[in-house]
């Protein structure tokens, strides 16, 4: 019997909630053409549906007995979706209305008894499906897990990750639903620890190596104390979800005059827009340090849920102009080429953040960090149409909230033609945020070029 358990970056992520004021989630919001609008009820069905045939949707994470090993993905035997789904009406309906919802979602704990997830049709005072949202918990999936769970859901063409490799994404109409399987019994749980610990050993000169991988990944060579800015201060319970929508394809066109990727422009227009919005505030830096995820994937596994994702650092100067910033971008992204294994640098993040918590110092250490500035995650979605119940999806709109001090984030998804950043802030820290909106619009479209 194969066991599956959560995975050490899985833990890293359990581990960083702890005392933190908000969760450690990641939503998404798929906004319905307005034209064919399904009824609400349908669309729960239908989700009701797609979401039982998903096996981790099934799953809760349970602790094994002492020396048994971590925690185990298993079938919840109460299993039902009416414990994850519900139907939310807005009157008025309105983009602010549906946005604040989905903030209030992916704030909304989890149980940790049940499966770690939950969904919310939100519908206008007819009883018309508008959206709907959906938060997984970050220890179940990171970004690219998380897009295959979401794709599951959804009729659509196959989506592709962050490297351009083709993604299964997962069970379709017709597809045969994996049935529960019985608990391992404590034995082979054991069995599975004292093997895996001996497989690690026998690894150790070569885990040694791939800790040196993960130096270079981070950049821990030169490591540098950021200087103080209100960026980089605690945030409380709440978040604010601004989105900008601009054309993919011109983002691309670009890029490739410039020889840069989609990800590379988007830094390039993140640290820009920041720089114009520190100015606003009579603040300025020398430089802006953006902490990039990078997944550690092996080519064929993208659909696997999980945590597999390692941290780039990419340090962006101000002071000179676009260009000197791309070169800056590109320079530093010549690392994550450079190392053999993609996202090795969780294997030195995974450890040292897990020891933080158990001393109970992980969250002072996060409320008070100076080593990056702002977060941005990238992940490329299907590139044809989505259809929900009948109903195409006309944006999808990605968020992940994250405790500590950094007041303001990004998160782009590009799917069906449109590059979509949510802008994820801390309202009562970042009160001003049309004009990072603003800033970030213009220079994806005209103004930073």
């Amino acid at each position: 019997m194969t066991i599956d358990r959560a995975s050490p970056d899985d833990m890293m992520t359990l581990a960083s909630e702890r005392g933190a004021a908000v969760p450690m989630h990641l939503g998404v919001l798929l906004e319905l053409d307005a034209e064919a609008a399904p009824k609400a009820s349908a669309v729960l069905a239908e989700l009701s549906r797609r979401c039982a045939a998903v096996p981790r949707l099934r799953q809760r994470l349970v602790t094994t007995p002492l020396g048994c090993g971590r925690p185990v993905w298993l079938d919840d035997p109460g299993f039902t979706p009416a414990h994850h789904l519900d139907v939310l009406v807005l009157a008025p309906v309105a983009p602010d209305a549906v946005l604040a919802a989905l903030a209030a979602l992916v704030l909304e704990r989890l149980p940790r008894g049940r499966p770690l997830w939950s969904a919310r049709v939100l519908a206008d005072p007819m009883g018309n499906a508008v959206a709907v949202a959906m938060v997984l918990h970050h220890a179940l999936a990171d970004g690219i897990g998380g897009l295959s769970v979401l794709t599951a859901l959804l009729d659509g063409e196959t989506a592709s990750a962050q490297d351009g490799t083709d993604v299964h994404l997962g069970p379709q109409r017709g597809q045969r639903v994996d049935r529960r399987r019985p608990a391992p019994t404590a034995r082979a749980l054991a069995a599975d620890a004292w093997s895996a610990r001996a497989r690690a050993m026998a690894r150790l000169p070569a885990g040694l190596t791939r800790l040196r991988w993960g130096a270079t990944e981070l950049g821990a060579t030169s490591p540098r104390w950021l200087q103080p800015t209100s960026l980089l201060v605690p945030t409380g319970p709440r978040r604010r979800i601004d989105v900008v929508d601009v054309s993919l394809a011109a983002v691309a066109e670009t890029g490739r005059a410039e020889g840069a990727t989609v990800n590379e422009e988007v830094l390039v227009a993140v640290s820009g827009a920041l720089s114009r919005f520190l100015a606003s505030r009579g603040e300025s830096l020398d430089r802006l340090v953006v902490s990039v995820p990078v997944s550690g994937r092996r080519p064929g596994r993208e659909a696997e849920l999980g945590n597999a994702v390692g941290v780039l650092p990419v340090a962006i100067p101000l002071a000179g102009d676009r260009r000197a910033r791309l070169a800056a971008v590109q320079a530093q992204r010549t690392r994550l080429r450079a190392t053999p294994e993609r996202g090795s640098s969780s294997r030195l993040l995974a450890p040292a953040f897990r020891a933080l918590a158990a001393l109970g110092l992980f969250q002072v250490f996060i409320r008070h960090q100076r080593l990056v500035h702002t977060f941005e995650t990238n992940v490329r979605g299907p590139c044809g149409p989505l259809f929900l119940a009948g109903a195409r999806v006309r944006r999808v709109v990605p968020v992940a909230v994250n405790p500590g001090n950094v007041t303001v984030s990004f998160d782009v998804l590009s799917a069906a033609g449109r590059l979509v950043i949510s802008i994820v802030s801390d309202p009562d820290l970042v009160p001003d945020h049309e004009v990072l909106r603003a800033a970030l619009q213009d220079e994806l479209t005209a103004g930073g070029r």
